[in-house]
């Protein structure tokens, strides 16, 4: 079985971090402090995941302003 992957992120603001969304990449705020909180396109709506389930993501202007998002890779261990 392979490791989890430890990376350093690479801090985006929300229209960077959207951009990876479009991409199919998931992606989760440093804030969150949480890599299984995450964010991913869905039926053409921004979906959060967490705590085993999906939703729509209702997008505050906390998030707009953020520049901690970060994209995620599976099984990756975020290091701040």
């Amino acid at each position: 079985m392979a490791s989890p992957k430890v990376i350093q992120p690479t801090k985006l603001d929300f229209m960077d971090a959207l951009r990876a969304v479009v991409e199919g990449k998931r992606i989760t705020r440093l804030e969150w402090d949480d890599p299984n909180i995450y964010v991913l396109l869905r039926s053409g709506f921004l979906s959060i995941f967490q705590k085993g389930k999906v939703s729509q993501l209702l997008v505050c202007d906390g998030d707009l302003l953020a520049t901690d998002w970060i994209v995620i890779e599976d099984r990756s261990i975020i290091v701040n």
